[in-house]
């Protein structure tokens, strides 16, 4: 049986849609380290899988990587390899961005990946990191980055500070709509490449 976690439902949405198989299995893990870390040591006892795919949405590092573009740290055979590196918090501004690919190395950035590399690592487990990006390296996400962590984590309780803030900056507003935008373009690039990846490889 194949794991395959996301941080948010959100980021599921059209891959839930099409999955039928019983043999695959979809974990939200919650954003952040701690999170992932945490649901799926619950979920690889409770579930015993064969393999797990860390997938979701990440943010380019480098220019060259497009909107919608699969990237894996070279465990998926058709899409871009990439270093991957999670961050402790949502990377909101360009300059965020740069900063940490300089410190890092890294040319695409999650929350996530590293957290669930160690879990499997530990328990032996065959991992593979597919990622769709939903922002590009020269893109500012629009809001500041507790509000949207908060819009991640508690999207509900995220909704009247968004709608404020969104009401008061029009710059603010073209940025978030942009960003809603790329990200149901990743979602639907990263529901085709988990089609793929899984029908290669079912087990």
């Amino acid at each position: 049986m194949i794991l395959v976690t996301f941080a948010v439902p959100f980021e599921s949405a059209a891959f839930r849609q099409r999955v039928t198989s019983r043999a695959v299995r979809i974990v939200h893990t919650g954003v952040g380290a701690d999170a992932a870390r945490a649901t799926l040591e619950e979920a690889v006892g409770a579930e015993a899988p064969t393999r797990v795919i860390t997938s979701g949405f990440a943010g380019a590092l480098i220019p060259d990587i497009p909107i919608g573009g699969i990237v894996s740290d070279g465990t998926c055979i058709f899409a871009r390899r990439v270093r991957i590196a999670s961050a402790p918090a949502v990377l909101a501004t360009v300059a965020a961005k740069r900063a940490f690919r300089e410190r890092t190395g890294a040319e695409v950035v999650d929350m996530e990946t590293d957290a669930i590399r160690a879990v499997c690592a530990t328990a032996g487990l065959p991992l593979t990191a597919l990622r769709a990006i939903s922002d590009g390296a020269e893109d500012d996400l629009g809001l500041p980055p507790v509000l949207l962590e908060k819009l991640s984590r508690q999207p509900v309780r995220a909704l009247p500070g968004l709608a404020w803030t969104l009401l008061a900056d029009a710059g603010r507003r073209r940025a978030f709509l942009r960003l809603m935008r790329d990200c149901r373009k990743a979602q639907a690039a990263l529901a085709d490449a988990l089609d793929r990846e899984i029908s290669m490889r079912p087990l």
